[in-house]
């Protein structure tokens, strides 16, 4: 972690979800059962006020086709955050057959996860280079001085703090 997967996904999720009618967020992780996730789901599309109370007898199956149900005639923005193995979306995918100009992200720190999307529509992180990243930590850091420069006194240790953090946002 620490690239800014999630939190470039939440701007843009926080941005284009005007655009839908229906969106979800669903922090997925290594622990999961595909059952809790479309249940999951399915309160969000759905409204948690208007999923019946059996939405937990129901199998991965019948809750599909619920969802199914929910999202055929609307236009859905839903994230699939922190995914660590395709069989997440492998075994949801069947729930987002024929969806209309909806769109589906995934965040995921694991290529062979990343490589379910197609290659024009997928974004890799990289690190930040060495100036970009000092940059990054300078404006964080010194934020009341004058263009945020480092004073000429701290350039060592901020340097060591800035190779310390390997580029990684969220680090500096």
């Amino acid at each position: 972690g620490g690239w800014g997967k999630t939190t470039l996904v939440t701007n843009v999720y926080e941005r284009e979800k005007i655009n839908f009618s229906a969106t979800a967020w669903m922090v997925v992780s290594q622990t999961y059962t595909i059952e809790a996730l479309l249940r999951k789901l399915l309160m969000k599309v759905g409204g948690e006020q208007q999923v019946s109370p059996n939405i937990y007898k129901l199998d991965a199956y019948d809750l599909k086709e619920k969802i199914k149900q929910k999202l055929k005639t609307r236009k859905c923005l839903i994230v699939l955050d922190d995914v660590w193995d395709q069989e997440v979306y492998l075994q949801m995918s069947d729930a987002f057959q024929n969806l209309q100009s909806s769109r589906i992200i995934i965040t995921t720190r694991k290529n062979h996860v990343a490589a379910l999307a197609h290659p024009t529509r997928r974004l890799d992180i990289q690190p930040l280079g060495n100036a970009q990243a000092f940059d990054l930590f300078c404006r964080r850091t010194f934020y009341n001085e004058k263009d945020h420069a480092c004073p000429s006194d701290l350039v060592e240790v901020a340097t060591s703090i800035v190779d310390r953090c390997q580029g990684l946002p969220l680090a500096l």
